[in-house]
């Protein structure tokens, strides 16, 4: 029987799984870029790890949740996830980046934050009208 060591060198490199052809950009997908955090590790690992030992509707488990990279490439990949940490920013970071945005929604609220800029805009301007001989060079 083979020690670990003897198993260990016994196995052949396989680089794929060094991912040295990925820039920073390519692990910004998704909602991966949202927020950095602290030592966690690309989603193309989290990914193909998740694809090599799972099959659809799996459930996968995080136990250092950390920046919710496993649950993002999880439910992306048709699996359940379940996420485990005592951090609260953790916990938070992660729920922003797989809560699903209502496009509607966020339309309807661009439309109106666009209508109070050009309403307060247009106050400003007509209450703030300033003559020329009015300007101060030193407030200026």
């Amino acid at each position: 029987m083979k020690n670990v060591r003897e198993r260990f060198d016994s196995l052949k490199l396989d680089i794929s799984w060094s991912f040295l052809d990925k820039l920073q950009i390519d692990t910004n997908y998704i909602t991966h870029g949202y927020y950095t955090y602290p030592a966690k590790f690309i989603p193309q690992l989290a990914r193909r790890l998740i694809l090599e030992y799972s099959k659809d509707g799996d459930v996968v488990l995080d136990p250092f949740m950390g920046s919710g990279t496993a649950m993002v490439e999880s439910l992306v990949n048709t699996r359940k996830c379940v996420c485990i940490d005592i951090n609260e920013i953790a916990y938070l970071s992660t729920k922003v980046k797989i809560t699903p945005l209502d496009i509607d929604s966020l339309e309807k609220e661009y439309f109106i934050l666009q209508e109070s800029i050009y309403y307060f805009d247009s106050m400003l301007e007509s209450e703030n009208h300033i003559e020329a001989d009015d300007i101060h060079e030193r407030i200026d």
